[in-house]
């Protein structure tokens, strides 16, 4: 990866410059605009800095909340792919943000012992780690459950049929 998202576009042809082949100057189209939001975001830029350096890229300026809009329904139309790249990312972040403050939390700095906690449990969250008991039920568990359901909901019809005919 690159370290600026904006040197991607232009090694890619992409942005103001246009297509390099032709040295034409054609509009960026949507789809490029797309790729260049999910690539800034994949660079960790937030929804702001992204609206604001569209333009900068070569891009027609758009909201915030269109720029969100683009990165969930990307994440939306290709969820496994792009959210499994984004969720690595996300747990490397905080593997290097746990990283900084590790040593000072086991030495005794509450503020980074708090911050570290603070960590794992984003990390726990991210990777589904924190479900709660109820969520850890068997197959069989289940069956049970809902066949005692189904069995009170066909008694309860057949006690409201009964009561309906007197």
């Amino acid at each position: 990866m690159a370290s600026d998202p904006r040197e991607d576009l232009q090694e890619n042809g992409k942005g103001r410059g246009g297509s390099k082949a032709n040295g034409s100057n054609p509009a960026p189209s949507c789809v490029d605009r797309d790729l260049a939001i999910l690539n800034m975001r994949l660079h960790g830029l937030t929804f702001h800095e992204i609206a604001r350096q569209l333009p900068e890229a070569g891009f027609r300026p758009v909201s915030v909340s269109r720029v969100h809009a683009i990165v969930a329904k990307s994440l939306r139309s290709c969820r496994e792919q792009p959210a499994r790249e984004l969720r690595q990312l996300e747990l490397l972040r905080l593997d290097q943000l746990q990283a900084a403050h590790y040593k000072a939390a086991m030495g005794g700095d509450a503020a980074a012992a708090s911050r570290v906690l603070s960590i794992m449990d984003r990390r726990a969250k991210l990777l589904g780690l924190d479900a709660g008991p109820e969520a850890v039920v068997s197959l069989e568990e289940a069956r049970v459950t809902l066949l005692k359901k189904l069995d009170a909901l066909a008694r309860g019809l057949a006690d409201g049929d009964a009561k309906a005919k007197k």
